[in-house]
């Protein structure tokens, strides 16, 4: 039996769907991680069929050294971890196996690239500008206007993004990237990008954008783009976390529904995308029309949400990502479980420390319109609001609008704690 290896940098709910989508395509599972200690390698064994440990998952060629020591004739090598998306395909292609170049998700993880890679190609944007010192704020504010976004030039999960309206709020934001970076374990941000950008001193600003917003996952394979499902984010709060999704958005007119998925085909395609999986972000501008926000490239949606779109469409995306990161034919989809409109809460930690416990789930889970509760962390993780962690999701039915799932938010928020340590 042929064995597929899924690299892994740190914990991830992902890795027990791929593990079965691996095993379901009938091969072993092995995990390509970074040591582990006694619990941790206890509870990941119980998902795979074996560990292959390397100092470093982000080490190119001691992961595809030691792949090869263990099978010099892997059947794929995949991953959703966002750090190491580019690395583990550069891995794919000194092993035989890439689906994807390297290259297209290097350049995938530097958002600056990608909004002009988008705009040579002609879509619709923000005005985008590096900031790289705190003096030039009045002429990067001038550039892309205000208010706008400053965000990590190669961030994920909303990491320290932060909303500002004044030239004094955007040096602000320039101060606190500047110091929470350095600090973030994330070795991402430690890493300069291709062309020596430091993304801990260098930042991005995005001129704000006036509609609702929205995610659609996407599968391409081949050239063809198949949009999965249109996600409508109802509420986000200030720091762009979301903490309300819904499927089928509200208010979302077919033709405009077209749009949004014509306009994230499009992304894809301009980036190079190909026998991939990517989550898209949208915002549908008063002025500019659809709009492509974020891009996360070789992977789908995170946390527990991909169950919102499996409960909608019957599609797996983490079934089939794998099958695409292996050159597999589609893996069965099951018939839409409920073809009604399906929510999904959000609920973080507030602050920075290390999860104790989650109290309040049992009595989330009694409110009548939630019919299931999935946490995504586990005691001993480290927690921070710098950046999104989907921790405890809340799936809902029988609401009616949006504001009827804004007071389930609250109503839940006041029932979830959790207890943080100090780490």
């Amino acid at each position: 039996m042929k064995t597929a290896f899924i690299v892994r940098e740190t914990r991830g709910h992902w890795i027990r769907d791929f593990a079965a989508a691996v095993r379901a395509a009938g091969l072993r599972a092995e995990l390509v991680t970074e040591p582990l200690d006694d619990a941790e390698r206890a509870e990941l064994g119980a998902l795979v069929d074996g560990f292959v440990v390397v100092e470093d998952v982000r080490d190119v060629s001691a992961v595809a050294e030691a792949i090869r020591a263990r099978d010099p004739g892997p059947a794929g090598v995949v991953t959703a971890a966002e750090g190491i998306i580019a690395s583990t395909a550069r891995v794919a292609e000194l092993l035989g196996v890439a689906r994807c170049p390297a290259s297209v998700f290097t350049l995938a993880h530097n958002k600056y690239a990608v909004r002009r890679l988008l705009a040579e190609a002609g879509l619709p944007g923000p005005r985008a500008a590096l900031f790289a010192d705190p003096a030039e704020a009045a002429s990067v504010a001038e550039r892309v206007g205000l208010p706008a976004i400053v965000k990590p030039v190669n961030g994920a999960a909303s990491t320290l993004v932060r909303t500002v309206s004044t030239v004094d709020e955007l040096v602000a934001a320039h101060e606190l990237l500047a110091t929470r970076l350095p600090e973030n374990p994330d070795a991402r941000y430690h890493r300069p990008l291709p062309g020596g950008l430091d993304p801990r001193r260098v930042f991005l600003v995005e001129g704000l954008l006036d509609g609702p917003e929205y995610a659609v996952d996407v599968l391409i394979r081949d050239g063809v783009v198949e949009p999965v499902e249109i996600v409508g984010k109802p509420l986000v709060d200030e720091r762009k976390f979301e903490l309300v999704m819904v499927s089928p958005p509200f208010g979302l007119a077919p033709e405009r529904a077209e749009l949004v998925t014509q306009a994230v085909a499009d992304a894809v395609r301009a980036l190079g995308l190909d026998n991939t999986s990517a989550h898209v972000e949208v915002i549908d501008d008063a002025v500019l029309g659809p709009a492509i926000v974020e891009i996360n490239a070789g992977r789908p949606v995170g946390g527990a949400t991909a169950l919102l779109l499996k409960l909608r469409t019957g599609v797996d995306v983490f079934a089939e990502t794998v099958a695409l990161g292996l050159g597999h034919p589609p893996p069965a989809r099951e018939p839409a479980a409920l073809p009604v409109p399906v929510g999904e809460l959000i609920l973080y930690a507030s602050g920075h420390g290390r999860l104790v416990r989650i109290d309040g789930l049992d009595e989330l889970a009694d409110l009548p319109e939630v019919f299931s509760v999935i946490t995504t962390v586990s005691p001993g993780q480290l927690l921070s609001d710098d950046h999104e962690t989907y921790a405890v999701n809340a799936f809902v039915a029988g609401f009616a609008d949006a504001d009827d799932l804004a007071a389930l938010y609250a109503e839940a928020t006041k029932l979830v704690r959790f207890e943080l340590e100090e780490a």
